[in-house]
């Protein structure tokens, strides 16, 4: 019985829930279920008998996942493939030339090249992930959790179309997914997509208020030109966020209203916090020779 109901959970196609967004718990579950990670995945459960209080097969999970939540419990996978067993057993040996043989000499199987996508996202090689991803999504089309993670790679490479393309895949699968909503909003606001991103964005809110979103929901804004209500949300979101980026965006927004004290003080802070934006850099520094000149 504890195999059919891990099976279950990683092939979230099996029709154990009907409610969209109890099945997008059901998907972010099965990512845990795969490495193992069970008190994460019951997290989720949880969130799905609160929708579903009523559903039999998912009390059913829940009451398996309490039985195997022990440390001589490892995961479905690499108890059922040991190659993914030694693989793992090398990456907890910090052995990395280890793990990856082990995942290379596998090329057909698809757990191999996920985790070897998920292993070069996590290491910033995203042209490699990329091309894992692919193969994954070649061997198995159907899991979704591959488009969300090969849009993530996209983006990390500025080819926010390609993201926008996988990202729209994956809500096919996942209709109530607010990360890959804000995913969406962010890969159109690159392109200048600025309403369609707007809506997006308004959506992932709709699903979970995140301070992410609230962030992303302010560039957004400042994009679209709305500068004032943008500078109303980020300097609510300040009291609670001091980075970098809420203070670029607040003197962005000083800046477009020809606010050229206040500018100077947030782009000041920015600077403070990280001084990677060379575009930032040179409209201090801009303000700063114009302003020393009056």
């Amino acid at each position: 019985m504890k195999k059919f109901i891990l099976l279950c959970l990683i092939f979230p196609c099996l029709n154990v829930c009907a409610n969209e967004l109890t099945e997008d718990y059901l998907d972010i579950a099965t990512n845990y279920v795969t490495f193992g990670q069970y008190n994460d995945a019951q997290n989720y459960i949880d969130k799905i008998i609160q929708i579903e209080p009523s559903d039999k097969d998912i009390k059913e999970l829940k009451n398996t996942l309490l039985r195997i939540q022990n440390p001589s419990i490892n995961s479905y996978l690499t108890t059922t493939n040991n190659s993914l067993k030694n693989a793992f057993l090398a990456k907890n040996d910090g052995n990395r030339n280890g793990e990856l043989y082990i995942l290379n000499s596998q090329p057909n199987d698809f757990w191999a090249n996920y985790f070897l996508a998920e292993y070069y996202r996590d290491n910033n090689e995203p042209q490699k992930s990329i091309m894992y991803y692919k193969k994954a999504i070649d061997l198995k089309p159907n899991y979704s959790q591959s488009y969300l993670g090969l849009a993530r790679a996209y983006i990390d490479t500025k080819d926010f179309q390609s993201a926008i393309d996988n990202l729209d895949k994956y809500i096919s699968y996942n209709k109530n997914s607010d990360i890959a909503y804000a995913m969406r909003a962010e890969a159109k606001m690159n392109l200048n997509y600025i309403l369609e991103a707007q809506d997006d964005i308004k959506t992932a809110l709709n699903i979970e208020e995140n301070i992410s979103y609230l962030l992303l929901q302010a560039k957004i804004l400042y994009h679209k030109g709305d500068y004032e209500e943008a500078k109303i949300m980020l300097n609510l979101l300040s009291r609670n966020v001091q980075t970098s980026e809420v203070y670029k965006y607040m003197g962005l927004c000083d800046y477009a209203q020809n606010d050229y004290k206040n500018a100077m003080i947030n782009l000041d802070k920015a600077i403070i916090l990280s001084d990677e934006d060379k575009n930032i850099i040179s409209i201090y520094n801009n303000l700063k020779s114009m302003l020393d000149k009056r």
